[in-house]
């Protein structure tokens, strides 16, 4: 693939990266990568270089808001049973 054919901010699901690559074709800094691989993102390694495939990515975005989500589900429950304690205490 050419640099004019890459749409940024795009990760192909079949497509292996670089880190470098990988970087700069989402536009995130090494930080963001680094958090991101010790919350669980795959990284692989051949010869000393490191390589994320792109259906690895997606896989780890998807988890992300699904965790993202039942913290925000379960921070509810928890606030209903408060409130419900709270009532009877009254």
């Amino acid at each position: 693939m050419s640099m004019q054919d890459e749409v940024f901010g795009v990760i192909n699901p079949e497509e292996l990266y670089t880190l470098k690559a990988f970087t700069k074709r989402l536009g995130i800094r090494a930080s963001t990568l680094r958090s991101a691989r010790r919350a669980g993102l795959r990284v692989y390694y051949v010869h000393k270089h490191a390589y994320i495939y792109g259906r690895d990515w997606i896989e780890y975005v998807r988890n992300s808001a699904e965790r993202r989500s039942h913290k925000a589900s379960q921070e509810a429950v928890v606030e209903a049973v408060w409130m419900a304690i709270d009532e009877r205490a009254r």
